[in-house]
């Protein structure tokens, strides 16, 4: 029996390269894999129902400058690019995604592998809610 991946921080290399297309498919967080240009290999139905973006629509075009222009700065690209520099590893940080229909809080899971595969993981946070002080 195969165990389910149930957040992006829990999923390792080595679990990542096992998944079968159906296991990728039914990650309940988004997945975006890239080539070394950055041009889209792989998206998972988690991320085109976050992003309202068919996987179709979005293969073979250009993450950071066609499908997610919004990440193409330091606070995401440089954390991007740094992590390929260094050839291998793992970053995450929160991020906002600005759609016409509103902002999406996520947490952003960067890994590069070492077969020089590149992913973007992709969970959803609940916007942080600011409640009146009693007194």
């Amino acid at each position: 029996m195969r165990h389910l991946v149930l957040s992006a921080e829990s999923l390792s290399e080595e679990r990542l390269s096992r998944l079968s297309p159906e296991e990728f498919d039914a990650l309940p967080f988004g997945a975006i894999k890239l080539d070394a240009q950055g041009q889209v290999l792989a998206y998972n139905a988690a991320e085109s129902a976050f992003s309202r973006r068919a996987a179709p629509s979005v293969l073979g075009r250009r993450f950071f400058e066609d499908i997610a222009p919004c990440t193409n700065v330091a606070d995401f690209r440089g954390r991007f690019d740094a992590l390929v520099e260094r050839g291998r590893g793992t970053e995450s940080f929160d991020f906002q995604f600005r759609f016409r229909w509103g902002t999406r809080h996520v947490r952003i899971r960067l890994m590069l592998l070492g077969d020089g595969s590149r992913w973007v993981f992709v969970t959803s946070l609940l916007a942080p809610m600011f409640l009146p002080m009693e007194g």
